[in-house]
């Protein structure tokens, strides 16, 4: 063998060697970026799952207190309007009100004559009535939604039509 020929195959050894090598840079740059996707995403998907627990712990609190409001509403119709008490009553209300708000809880709104939405209306009876079948008739108990989910739907009395059975 010549000093050529020992020269030439070395030479291909050692292009035989970068080629492993860069093969073998490219195969770990591409799976440390892979690793550093991953964690982008799972920083991501960790941060709305916290969000939403933050947003939903609460829930059980709030739809707990609900009940404070309407034990309020039923203190209200018993107190009459002259007595001074009234006053500071609606003003606790009010205060414990505008916190539940802060927290996302909003009132079901829910009007006599709207048609009846099982999505956000519990039907407690159906009675008869002059108005259209399917149509509220009485709220019995205001409804709320927390952060946009129905927490407690409104009870409310449906109508049908004169002489139909339920």
């Amino acid at each position: 063998m010549t000093n050529d020929d020992t020269k030439e195959v070395q030479q291909q050894v050692e292009e035989t060697e970068v080629e492993k090598l860069t093969k073998e840079r490219d195969e770990y740059l591409d799976g440390w970026k892979r690793a550093k996707a991953d964690l982008a995403n799972y920083k991501k998907e960790e941060a709305e799952r916290m969000e939403q627990f933050v947003r939903y712990s609460t829930q059980a609190v709030i739809a707990d207190l609900v009940t404070v409001l309407d034990s309020f509403d039923l203190g209200l119709s018993v107190i009459k309007e002259d007595d001074p008490a009234r006053k500071g009553v609606i003003l606790i209300k009010s205060q414990l009100e505008d916190i539940l708000k802060r927290y996302g809880l909003e009132r079901i709104e829910t009007k006599k004559g709207e048609a009846f939405d099982p999505s956000i209306h519990e039907a407690v009876e159906t009675v008869e009535s002059e108005a259209p079948p399917g149509t509220i008739v009485d709220e019995l108990s205001p409804g709320y939604r927390l952060q946009g989910k129905v927490i407690r739907p409104a009870r409310v009395n449906v109508s049908k039509q004169k002489g139909q059975d339920k």
